[in-house]
């Protein structure tokens, strides 16, 4: 199955929504430590609900991706059969353009 990245571009959008409510949710909190700022905070929390939907849609996307690897062909080489075996070489896989 080729990779459809529409589907990365929604989870990761949906992921980048969900980790600016979380900033915006921890910025808005009253500050019980006064003199501490709270952005540090506010990252942390975002960064992590990305992370955490951002890191799973990211390795599914990897994953649906069918790879046929074309089989070996045979290379004659010089010397005992011993430095042939396992010899094989085999075109290169075209790099596909999304």
């Amino acid at each position: 199955m080729p990779l459809i990245p529409p589907i990365l571009n929604a989870a990761l959008t949906s992921a980048f929504s969900a980790a600016m409510y979380d900033f915006i949710t921890v910025s808005a909190q009253p500050n019980t430590n006064k003199g501490v700022d709270k952005s540090a905070l506010a990252i942390s929390t975002a960064s992590a609900t990305f992370a955490s939907i951002a890191g799973p849609a990211i390795d599914a996307y990897i994953r649906s991706q069918t790879l046929i690897v074309p089989p070996g062909q045979l290379v004659a080489t010089a010397g005992s059969p011993a430095a042939q075996t396992g010899a094989t070489t085999a075109p290169s896989l075209p790099i596909p353009v999304l």
